[in-house]
């Protein structure tokens, strides 16, 4: 790791924090402005959902092969070029005088916000030591979340305020203030050249093309590109196991907790994303509420985790990262399970779920990140920060995908207004949260599981109990 002085480090998370936050808002604000872009540009009901579509697909298929790519021709190197990308690419949205205008430049959105991701992640990992890397990733983490929670709010201000070409017209001074704060880092990370891997990359772009299609339109004919993702999926592994030089290293799937943190980071934006789209139209369609008001209640989350991100990672320093993440994930379970009884409860209560699940999320982030990217070697980095990403982002198509079919079951095409698909669109609710509740449980368990199984102190009475009751389970004394 190269040394570096503390105003650089300080320089270092805060590009990291406002580049998470602006990657986030590109991200997820478009979602509000879609019925204003389909009158603007003509476009169909069935193509308006590729604005979203076609920045999910380029992100998460070059999620893996540019991790190669960027290890070896250096971190701070790439994070100008991306940053320059989202610049141009946002000055095209603004500009945009048609439909293939617009989502070239949200192409460009996801290739560039991939390379962003993973670069952000390994500078921090390589630029700051392990006892303050854990306060560092609290507040990028934060800084993500709150970009994704906030931008349903934010595109909603500024299309009251102007339109939406406005919303990314804001972004475009904040994104050369990071250029000229990257002006200020002087340390370029890099590592050792090797071969990339051009067939087993072809082979995951194409499998996670297909999937991220398929799994958003899973009510029509999604499976069929599924399945032939599986199994282009199985090829890539084969390929991976036998190839010198992987793009992703695949023997890093071999570590139980790497997996559970991957996992648990998966279940936390598919739980997030998703409840913020049901919480949103249950207030609009069932209770009525203004667009203003419902901007207010999703605010309660993203400032409860400002308050708290930080607080997790200091936390993460002195206590097992597994542990804070762990009672995070009770956190957002119990919020879940209080929205899928949203229908009995009174308004108050409805608040208090929202600030559980900001506290919940205010606690995972910093902790899990620094979990999972301090399994791995130095070398392993830009794979595990890469994987990390795409768990995330894979979280969140799979949500969406999730919901979408079962809205498709329940409703259909018909429009949301009338008592009894009021009342359909409620169940639709209730199933989702349900889901949610289950995965949230799920990861709950296995991280305070992995606690226990792999490093837990045998002459604690908890793990005593938990042996006797687990025989099988007990482990050597080195």
């Amino acid at each position: 790791m190269s040394k570096i002085n503390i105003s650089e480090k300080k320089v270092i998370v805060l590009v990291a924090a406002i580049a998470q936050l602006i990657q986030q808002l590109i991200a997820n604000m478009t979602i509000v402005a879609l019925p204003q872009i389909l009158i603007d540009f003509n476009f169909s009901s069935d193509t308006i959902m590729w604005v979203n579509l076609i920045y999910l697909c380029a992100l998460v298929a070059v999620c893996l092969p540019f991790a190669k790519i960027i290890s070896q021709y250096g971190v701070k190197r790439f994070i100008v070029v991306s940053v320059i990308g989202l610049l141009i690419s946002v000055a095209i949205s603004v500009l945009s005088i048609n439909q293939f205008m617009l989502l070239f430049a949200r192409l460009i959105q996801g290739f560039t916000s991939a390379s962003l991701s993973i670069s952000l992640y390994v500078m921090i990992a390589e630029g700051l030591p392990e006892n303050e890397m854990g306060s560092a990733l609290g507040i990028v983490g934060s800084a993500g979340y709150v970009g994704m929670l906030i931008a349903p709010s934010f595109m909603g201000l500024m299309i009251s305020v102007a339109n939406w070409r406005f919303a990314f017209l804001i972004l475009i001074p904040i994104l050369m203030l990071i250029l000229f704060l990257l002006s200020k880092i002087k340390t370029e990370w890099i590592s050792e050249k090797t071969e990339i891997d051009k067939i087993g990359s072809l082979l995951y772009i194409v499998g996670m093309v297909l999937f991220t299609y398929g799994i958003t339109v899973l009510d029509e004919f999604g499976s069929i590109p599924v399945i032939i993702s599986f199994i282009i999926f199985l090829l890539f592994i084969r390929h991976e196991k036998n190839y010198p030089y992987p793009i992703y290293n695949i023997k890093l799937l071999k570590n139980v907790k790497y997996v559970i943190g991957n996992y648990a980071a998966m279940v936390t934006y598919f739980t997030t994303t998703i409840a913020i789209t049901a919480l949103t139209f249950h207030l609009q369609y069932i209770l009525d509420f203004e667009e203003y008001i419902i901007g207010l209640i999703l605010i309660i989350s993203p400032i409860i985790m400002i308050g708290i991100s930080g607080l997790a990672g200091r936390l993460s320093n002195k206590i097992d990262p597994r542990i804070i993440s762990g009672t995070a994930m009770s956190f957002i379970c119990i919020s879940m399970v209080m929205f899928f009884f949203i229908d009995f409860l009174p308004f108050n209560i409805i608040l208090v779920a929202c600030a559980l699940q900001g506290i919940g999320n205010g606690l995972f982030s910093a902790p899990n990140n620094k979990y999972v990217l301090t399994l791995v070697d130095e070398k392993d980095l830009p794979d595990a920060s890469s994987f990390l990403s795409t768990s995330k982002e894979f979280g969140k198509i799979l949500s969406g995908g999730i919901y979408t079919l079962i809205l498709s079951i329940f409703i259909g095409d018909q429009a949301l207004g009338p008592e009894h698909l009021d009342n359909m669109l409620l169940a639709s609710t209730n199933l989702m949260m349900f889901i949610n509740a289950i995965l949230a449980f799920s990861a709950a368990f296995l991280l305070f599981y992995s606690k226990y199984k792999y490093d837990h102190d045998m002459n604690s009475p908890i793990s005593r109990i938990l042996d006797s009751i687990h025989p099988l389970n007990k482990r050597k004394k080195s």
